[in-house]
């Protein structure tokens, strides 16, 4: 059995162990995986809360406007175990709220991206 926490990063190597895991809607329902993340330049812990993640959401991409590419805001997790990220919306507001994540975001450019 997994260990559930809270997303609590103290380094930016923290968030790199997050690339490749599948993440889930609050109510269980499978996401997409985490293709990528964008680091912001400056250290921690001043750069909590303003990590981006490459969301690859596979077939789930009508959630998202038929973009495959989704640009999912540190925001949005509400917790971590071994095996899966789960963020604090349900899939019905995943897919009100889709479309807003697919325009890469301002200032993105200046990012370290793993």
């Amino acid at each position: 059995m997994s260990v559930t926490t809270t997303w609590n990063p103290m380094t930016h190597t923290d968030y790199d162990t997050l690339k490749g895991k599948e993440v889930f809607s609050a109510n269980g329902e499978s996401v997409g995986t985490i293709a990528g993340i964008f680091h912001p330049n400056m250290d921690m812990p001043a750069a909590r809360g303003r990590h981006f993640f490459l969301l690859d959401p596979g077939l789930l991409k009508d959630w998202f406007g038929g973009f495959d590419q989704v640009y999912l805001p540190e925001s949005t997790i509400e917790s971590i175990s071994a095996d899966r990220v789960v963020l604090d919306l349900t899939s019905d507001q995943i897919k009100q709220r889709g479309q807003q994540w697919t325009a890469e975001p301002t200032g993105l450019t200046s990012y370290r991206r793993v």
